[in-house]
């Protein structure tokens, strides 16, 4: 999946002459994704974050001067960390772009995590229709 992230994180910045990567995660996740960069890339890693809400939330002080912000994951993923900054800084989600992405690269991450949204929605209504 890093390998994955890190090809739209590329393509990104090449289709948009160049730019500041920030990567986002736990347990090393931050730091392989880091290690998977263009040799020319310029590079923010945020070696914290457990959640997508935290990835969002710990980037947004590198991301406050980024002209144009872009989320390099499968869609669902980046629809929610999309609402995510949505709710927390309006201003910043108004920069958002969509990512250089093809499906036919992707179909399967887009499938996987399209499941595991499903999953976190119908645990989430479980959960508040349970208490």
């Amino acid at each position: 999946m890093e390998p994955w992230r890190m090809k739209i994180a590329s393509m990104t910045l090449a289709a948009h002459g160049s730019g500041l990567l920030v990567v986002s995660g736990f347990q090393g996740e931050a730091e392989r994704l880091a290690a998977l960069a263009p040799a020319h890339a310029t590079v923010a890693i945020e070696p914290t974050a457990r959640s997508t809400w935290e990835n969002v939330e710990r980037s947004l002080p590198v991301l406050l001067n980024a002209p144009l912000i872009a989320i390099a994951s499968d869609r669902g993923h980046r629809a929610r960390a999309a609402n995510y900054l949505r709710s927390m800084r309006p201003d910043l989600a108004a920069r958002l772009v969509e990512p250089v992405y093809s499906w036919r690269d992707g179909w399967w991450m887009d499938a996987g995590g399209t499941t595991y949204e499903w999953v976190l929605r119908v645990r989430s209504a479980w959960r508040s229709g349970h208490r």
